[in-house]
């Protein structure tokens, strides 16, 4: 899995393991900020560029089963609907690389399987419910407890649809559940899909400079187009 650098470092509570969110860059954007257990996060071990010391990268032992988890509760599901109704790309974040000297440490770039999402929850340790995350005004200041440098993000689907409407071919690349909506049409259902890691490649086209990013959240020209001109794909 791919380590992103970000364009500009960030105070360390500004994101968090397992949050899901439609902007990692912007403590304001709308997300989904669990409390995750101790026993769900793992230390990484520095690699021959950085300084123990100063830098810190640490991971989700177990990324696919937690997010089955948080799918399969409701306040998730509330959650991922209205996001879903923005249009935006969203992200899960599986791993955080900090650092207490962020302008002189540059983020390694690891190319590891990623392993698929099973489609059965399994119990995780997740405290609930959650929060959503408005305002950057109880951040620590960069500095204390390092600042975020990079990140590992896996992409996020999420639709309101018809429960046999086909999928598209992009849908291939994720791993769906499906999920009846409560005082809704019972022939409608929310479609969540857990898909690759963001590469490097794909997160240098998204963020560009810093500017960049804020005039694609602003005019929306970086959401996902659910409207696919493929032909669908029925039964998965």
């Amino acid at each position: 899995m791919s380590i992103l650098r970000l364009p500009e470092p960030l105070p360390s509570a500004s994101i968090a393991l397992g949050q899901i969110t439609t902007n990692p860059l912007s403590a304001s954007s709308d997300s989904i900020k669990p409390s995750v257990s101790s026993d769900s996060i793992q230390k990484a071990s520095p690699s021959d560029k950085e300084d123990a010391e100063s830098t810190s990268h640490i991971t989700l032992t177990d990324a696919s089963q937690l997010f089955d988890t948080l799918r399969n509760d409701t306040s998730t599901q509330d959650s991922l609907r209205k996001l879903s109704q923005q249009n935006k790309p969203i992200y899960f974040v599986t791993g955080i690389q900090t650092s207490k000297s962020p302008s002189h440490k540059r983020a390694t770039v690891s190319h590891e399987p990623i392993t698929e999402a099973t489609e059965t929850p399994q119990t995780q340790q997740v405290q609930l419910p959650f929060r959503r995350i408005d305002s950057a005004s109880n951040m620590a200041s960069a500095g204390e407890e390092g600042s975020v440098v990079a990140v590992e993000l896996l992409k996020v689907k999420c639709r309101i649809g018809a429960v046999n409407e086909p999928h598209c071919i992009s849908d291939v690349d994720y791993v769906w559940s499906y999920h009846a909506l409560e005082d809704e049409d019972e022939d409608l259902q929310l479609s969540i899909g857990l898909g690759k890691a963001v590469e490097e490649r794909e997160w240098k086209e998204l963020t560009g400079s810093k500017e960049e990013w804020v005039e694609r959240d602003t005019d929306h020209n970086w959401s996902y187009d659910y409207e696919d001109s493929d032909d669908g794909l029925g039964g998965f």
